[in-house]
């Protein structure tokens, strides 16, 4: 399979189809979209080793992750593999187990020193530590990341609005004593985040106080971001605020945990406590009862750091960050009450 049948296929020059495959040259949508269409349907696949030896770049982008078991990380790396795989990329990944020293120290790591790129997922950097980062000397996009006044580019969803929509639900929904699980750290606490003040914000909006600012809030730290994790919580959530009636699990795979401590303390959901998740995984609509969660458009981030990669490679953006949002939909479902 050749460019010049992708291009018949497509009705576009030859050019445009390497310009779509190769994202070097940015392509109008509706012809973009026309071309990847061709490609898919025709299995075409770009000859990287041949682009390698003519270009002198290494067609392949680095991917830094926390866990890949994580189900969020897992379905954020396919979409990536996907986005790369569009432009004729290969995929190199790293873990850092969230740990704080791997996540400094990985843009240095040897296996990605000849990547054309890297899009970074960091659960544990704060704004000092990017700030005090030396330049990469390549390409780097944080993913999922909201140091939006970083120096690094970043792709993400507006977190303040989204923690906003979530203590709006609750609020319209009648929802007056919810309890957060979080797995921040106490070097990033959730409280010091925007989707924290949007939550809170949220729930003022319909007349509930989610506490005083002097440490009365109620959050849990849960120790990790597992089913496990949020089924163990569950316990002292109860202990601690009895009365609670909805809860807020800042990642999905916390949630449906949650959603089974709940089931085994004999809490039915929604009917005594409403239950919201983060990240929209696959699992979270299989779930009794689906669950509600914030979708944080994983495929159009992974499809957006790309895109900054090779653009920023060909030099063809200002070396000003670009941080830009992506958006986010809440998806209600039957753990707050939707329907099915």
């Amino acid at each position: 399979m050749t460019l010049r049948q992708v291009a018949e296929r497509a009705g576009v020059s030859i050019r445009t189809v390497s310009n779509v495959v190769t994202g070097a040259v940015p392509v109008r949508d509706a012809t973009r979209i026309r071309v990847e269409q061709a490609v898919e349907e025709l299995g075409y696949r770009p000859n990287v080793a041949a682009r390698r030896l003519r270009s002198g770049r290494a067609q392949a982008i680095g991917l830094v992750l926390p866990d890949v078991t994580v189900p969020y990380f897992r379905e954020f790396a396919d979409d990536v593999f996907a986005a790369a795989r569009a432009h004729g990329l290969a995929v190199v990944v790293e873990q850092t187990r969230g740990d704080l020293d791997r996540e400094r120290s990985v843009l240095a790591d040897p296996r990605l020193r000849h990547v054309d790129g890297i899009v970074f997922a960091s659960v544990a950097l704060d704004r000092d530590d990017l700030a005090a980062m030396p330049p990469p000397g390549r390409p780097v996009v944080l993913a999922g990341a909201s140091a939006f006044d970083g120096p690094l580019d970043a792709v993400a969803p507006d977190q303040y609005a989204a923690g906003h929509a979530v203590g709006d639900l609750f609020g319209r929904t009648g929802r007056s004593r919810p309890v957060i699980v979080s797995a921040d750290s106490q070097r990033s606490p959730l409280q010091a985040s925007a989707r924290y003040q949007g939550f809170i914000d949220g729930l003022a909006d319909h007349g509930v106080d989610f506490g005083d600012t002097g440490g009365g809030q109620a959050v849990l730290r849960s120790a990790a971001v597992t089913l496990e994790a949020g089924r163990a919580a569950v316990p002292t959530v109860l202990d601690r605020w009895p009365g609670v009636d909805a809860i807020f699990a800042n990642a999905d795979a916390l949630a449906l945990g949650v959603l089974r401590g709940l089931h085994d303390a004999g809490r039915r959901v929604p009917e005594h406590v409403a239950l919201v998740g983060f990240g929209n995984v696959e699992y979270a609509a299989h779930s009794h009862p689906t669950l509600t969660t914030v979708d944080t458009s994983r495929a159009a981030a992974a499809q957006a750091a790309v895109k900054l990669i090779l653009q920023r490679r060909d030099a063809a953006l200002p070396a000003a960050p670009q941080h830009l949002d992506i958006g986010f939909t809440l998806v209600e479902r039957e753990s707050t009450g939707a329907g099915g």
